[in-house]
């Protein structure tokens, strides 16, 4: 018999912080294993390991570890919880830094119909009106720059520009990004080391845009900011907005505007060509 913990299971947090917890979950004689994803509102999306987990009679204790990649500032943390049923969990968290609150987390029983079955043929696809950013979170400053020349066309055009800073609180924040990439026309991607260091957008974001690339002509934009492996990943199939062997911060500040005006009009012209 299955363990009822194994398996994907989304859900929220409240208490000193509040946001939407995202956890897939292995276990063989009472270990637990797995990656826990965490999105605050306000410090953006944590993911995490389980360093140590336990599983006995239906209450579970784990500790989830960050990743190099969060800049979250939660340190680690301590779940406290019990099954409620086979598909519903409930607790408590703490951190090494004094917040701490509550959790409550259901089991996904059913396959998406996005992210995790793009490769399935059955999936019908949106029609594609968006433009959806990729970034890390460790270059927030590069995403919010970018929205700068980005407004003009939200203001005089409508298009749907979108990032995960739109999810609210509460929401099943991977279902919005999956809703996001298939109703997108452009991804534009800000390419960094951090971005390609990136478990979640390898893993979660990067083989849906390129299926819809490939399969219903959605178009990949690669912006590059810092050097990378770039070259090396299969994005590199697709024209980039700028030289690779020049990323955005070996230029001075007049080109580096130069770049992000020029990805402003290569999205105009895709939606003009529509």
């Amino acid at each position: 018999m299955s363990s009822p913990l194994l398996g994907r299971w989304i859900g929220t947090i409240q208490g000193t912080n509040t946001g939407a917890v995202f956890a897939e979950f292995a276990e063989h004689n009472g270990r637990v294993s797995g990656v826990v994803h965490i999105l605050d509102p306000e410090l953006g999306l944590g993911v995490y390991v389980i360093s140590t987990g336990d599983l006995d009679l239906g209450d579970i204790r784990l500790v989830l570890t960050p990743t190099t990649q969060t800049q979250m500032g939660h340190g680690v943390v301590t779940v406290l919880a019990h099954l409620v049923g086979p598909t519903e969990m409930a607790g408590e968290w703490r951190s090494s830094i004094g917040t701490s609150g509550s959790l409550l987390a259901r089991k996904i029983t059913t396959e998406p119909t996005g992210i995790a079955s793009s490769n399935k043929k059955s999936v019908a696809v949106s029609k594609r009106t968006k433009v959806f950013i990729s970034y890390s979170h460790r270059d927030n400053d590069w995403l919010e720059r970018l929205r700068v020349h980005l407004r003009p066309l939200e203001r005089d055009y409508a298009l749907d520009i979108w990032d995960d800073t739109q999810i609210q609180a509460g929401t099943i924040w991977l279902e919005e990004i999956e809703k996001a990439i298939q109703s997108s026309k452009v991804a534009l991607l800000i390419v960094t080391a951090d971005f390609i260091a990136s478990d979640f957008i390898a893993d979660n974001e990067l083989p849906c845009l390129l299926e819809a690339a490939k399969k219903d002509g959605a178009v990949i934009m690669s912006l590059i900011v810092s050097p990378s492996r770039f070259r090396s990943t299969s994005l590199s199939q697709f024209q980039a907005i700028n030289d690779p062997s020049r990323p955005l911060i070996n230029l001075p500040r007049g080109e580096q505007e130069a770049i992000l005006v020029k990805v402003s009009e290569e999205i105009e012209s895709v939606f003009g060509k529509a």
